[in-house]
């Protein structure tokens, strides 16, 4: 006989952030993950696109480095939970996003080399494996610290495409006209908003 589980108890004391759609709560008992819960739980469309291109990613074995991996689904006492890796810094921190740092010039300005040298990174690395997305934003990249000199940008919304036909996912050359926009694009937007050249 097949025991059925009770919904994981989330509440306010383990949550995260909160956008427009999601909250995202910590899971309890793992610090390395986190869990995403939709505040109106018929607008899913965005993360059921997601999760289907994470599985498609899985079973194509895509290099995911600079992503933030999706581990499966679980039911909560606040409706359908979404398991996600959660980035932390070196210090155990829950890693802070780009916006973050980039509103706050105190601490962009002893990082400036650092930011812009795994900003390159991130975008060698999803431009090296085709990686489609939505529009980047600096609130959905978070700076994982991994020493006081070093760091990494990692995507933690927003993957995969709208389209009712992602020719993205299978055609490489589509992919990368694809990424030079979002890219020429995020670039722009971080210097208009932030008064920041990223691309340095």
């Amino acid at each position: 006989m097949k025991v059925v589980q009770p919904p994981l108890a989330l509440s306010d004391a383990l949550l995260i952030a909160k956008g427009r759609h999601r909250a995202c709560y910590q899971y309890p008992g793992h610090p390395e993950l986190c869990i995403k819960v939709h505040i109106d739980p018929r607008d899913d469309l965005e993360t059921i696109r997601e999760v289907r291109y994470f599985n498609w990613l899985h079973k194509c074995n895509v290099n995911l480095d600079g992503i933030a991996d999706y581990r499966g689904k679980l039911p909560t006492t606040l409706g359908m939970g979404y398991v996600y890796e959660l980035v932390r810094d070196y210090d155990g921190q829950v890693s802070k996003t780009l916006d973050h740092y980039l509103r706050n010039f105190e601490l962009t300005e002893p990082r400036i080399n650092v930011l812009t040298s795994a900003y390159q990174e991130f975008k060698q690395t999803f431009q090296r494996h085709y990686i489609s997305m939505m529009n980047l934003k600096a609130y959905n990249i978070v700076f994982k610290r991994e020493s006081e000199s070093h760091g990494r940008l990692y995507l933690i919304d927003n993957l995969g495409s709208a389209n009712l036909l992602p020719l993205s996912y299978f055609f490489k050359s589509i992919a990368a006209r694809m990424l030079q926009r979002k890219f020429r694009r995020f670039e722009s937007l971080v210097e208009e908003r932030y008064h920041f050249s990223i691309n340095s």
